[in-house]
């Protein structure tokens, strides 16, 4: 019984990392939406904030055992890596001058999503949280 606990505490503690570094990555995507050079604002407020409303909705989801969110949101993470990657390099094609912040911004949020993935990915204890409930739980 002490080691389905121990498991259960370490699941909701990876889900807590994850949240944290959802939202570390959403505060730098934030920042370029923000940034001067943003040509591309409608798309990337657009993106930030859906990116920030289903991250915290398939988490909540994820907290209450919903097995599925876990792929939607691995889903949603790569996705948005691929979308905030794009428009940094049509930024980048269209700019005479360097982007240094928004390029920063960008790359250091798609980090933190990046990092995100682990946990998600990597975790026993998280995967037999999420996993279908037996007798024994």
């Amino acid at each position: 019984m002490q080691h389905s606990r121990k498991r259960k505490l370490w699941a909701k503690i990876w889900i807590a990392v994850t949240f944290l570094l959802l939202m570390a990555a959403e505060y730098f995507f934030l920042r370029f939406c923000r940034d001067s050079m943003n040509t591309y604002l409608a798309i990337s407020w657009g993106m930030t904030f859906g990116c920030t409303l289903w991250t915290t909705v398939l988490l909540g989801a994820m907290w209450m055992r919903y097995g599925w969110a876990r792929y939607v949101l691995v889903t949603l993470i790569c996705l948005a890596i691929i979308g905030f990657g794009a428009i940094i390099l049509v930024m980048r094609s269209e700019s005479v001058a360097p982007l240094t912040t928004a390029t920063r911004a960008v790359v250091i949020g798609m980090f933190f999503y990046a990092m995100a993935l682990i946990p998600l990915g990597a975790s026993h204890a998280l995967r037999h949280f999420l996993g279908p409930r037996t007798g024994s739980r």
